[in-house]
């Protein structure tokens, strides 16, 4: 098992366009985690968190709490994707590996934007 991990993290260092990918990608999930933690403040007020056109109420609202899941969310996709990369690399080769490196950063980037229009909509920016 050890050997393994040790020979897809040297498959993954050997080359270079994933390699920048994925150090591209752990630093916008990064940046995204530093912005989640200044962004998010305790506070008695309750944020929507849901929508929807039917029912009674149109805004379902809950406390501050449930903005913590968009940082539990980037760190699962964190882990996942590196280890999903490693296992395409391995099994698919060089190119589909590649492609869903970058993917990764494209789904950070726009993680990235969806989080800071939930702040901003729960006025806490």
């Amino acid at each position: 098992m050890n050997q393994k991990i040790v020979t897809q993290f040297k498959a993954i260092v050997s080359d270079k366009p994933i390699l920048i990918a994925l150090v591209l990608f752990l630093v916008l999930c990064i940046a995204l985690l530093v912005f989640l933690a200044f962004g998010i403040q305790p506070s008695e007020r309750q944020i929507a968190i849901h929508y929807t056109s039917f029912g009674t109420t149109n805004f379902y609202r809950d406390k501050w709490f449930y903005l913590l899941s968009f940082a539990g969310y980037t760190l699962i996709m964190v882990v996942i994707h590196c280890v999903l990369t490693a296992k395409i690399l391995q099994e698919k080769g060089r190119e589909l590996a590649l492609a869903f490196a970058w993917l990764g950063v494209l789904i950070t980037i726009v993680a990235f934007a969806y989080v800071f229009q939930i702040l901003k909509i729960a006025s806490i920016i």
